[in-house]
């Protein structure tokens, strides 16, 4: 069994980095095109192609992590089932661009001008998965390495080592990779985010060309991106409470910064009340992105329970 699990780790690397670098190249074609026809009108038709060439390898990508991990909770034998979400450590942004790329294809439709700035942002995106969190050039590390702890304590025959590391490993799994909660906070937040960068596009756009039909494009993401954003947070309320009960989780620099970007776009959408705000709420719009990004880094910049060393 374990063996078979080394096996389909090392295939949907096989699979999915062919697909993870033509996807960087795509992003750089992405981000060139974007920036002419913003710059001169030209080549929409190639833009919307290349959005569509770019959704596609990302499809592709996301069904053989689907397939891995299929094949964890197939062959890694352990006291449960591992039911690994898709949205886990080299794995977030990778679901972050995905996502964006389905908004940005959408938001195209919408509008021209804010469907190639959402594909400039989805190229940036995508690049960054590429060189920094490329999920198919070491598949789940943190996740693999306690898989691998626990065959080795496996083999050593010494119950007493075997109780201990099954004991951490299963906290792990009923808090964090089994959990319900898992599968609803994490891509409750991601489809928001995605949502909220066509609102960053749009408010740019806003700013600068000072057309109202902007700000409803705005607007009309934002509503999204905030329901998500609200339920998911509150989603995860009871989840901290399970998983760190008799910590001081409240005090987490990510949880902070996440009330503080919900405040932010609160306030962004409620200086849309007032038309004569209406350059108020754009740059809101965009501080409220800048804001979310900031959130994002920190589970990788501040100690806590978010963060990627825990």
């Amino acid at each position: 069994m374990y063996q078979d699990y080394i096996s389909a780790r090392e295939m949907a690397g096989v699979i999915g980095q062919p697909l993870m670098t033509y996807a960087s190249v795509i992003s750089l074609m992405l981000a060139a095109v974007s920036v002419y026809y913003l710059a001169s009108g030209k080549w929409f038709g190639l833009l919307a192609r290349l959005l569509k060439v770019q959704a596609a390898l990302l499809a592709l990508g996301f069904l053989v992590l689907v397939w891995f991990h299929v094949q964890i909770y197939n062959y890694v034998d352990f006291i449960e089932r591992l039911a690994v979400p898709l949205w886990i450590e080299n794995e977030k942004l990778y679901f972050w661009a995905l996502l964006l790329s389905f908004f940005a294809l959408h938001s195209c439709r919408k509008d021209s001008k804010v469907g190639a700035s959402a594909a400039i942002v989805l190229a940036v995106l995508s690049t960054i998965v590429y060189l920094y969190s490329n999920p198919f050039l070491e598949p789940l590390p943190k996740l693999h390495s306690e898989i691998i702890g626990w065959y080795s304590a496996l083999g050593t025959g010494d119950q007493m080592f075997i109780q201990q590391a099954g004991g951490q490993f299963y906290g792990r799994v009923v808090y964090y990779y089994n959990s319900e909660y898992m599968w609803l906070h994490p891509p409750m937040l991601f489809i928001a985010y995605a949502s909220l960068a066509i609102t960053f596009a749009a408010c740019v756009f806003m700013l600068v060309g000072r057309e109202m039909r902007f700000d409803e494009i705005a607007y009309g993401y934002a509503k999204i991106g905030y329901l998500l954003l609200t339920a998911g947070m509150l989603l995860g309320y009871p989840w901290a409470v399970a998983a760190w009960s008799g910590t001081s989780w409240w005090w987490d620099p990510k949880i902070n910064g996440s009330i503080m970007m919900w405040v932010l776009y609160s306030a962004y959408l409620h200086t849309r009340i007032y038309d004569r705000l209406w350059r108020l709420s754009a740059v809101l719009g965009i501080v409220c992105f800048l804001a979310l990004v900031f959130t994002y880094l920190l589970t990788y910049i501040a100690p806590g329970i978010h963060s990627v060393a825990q």
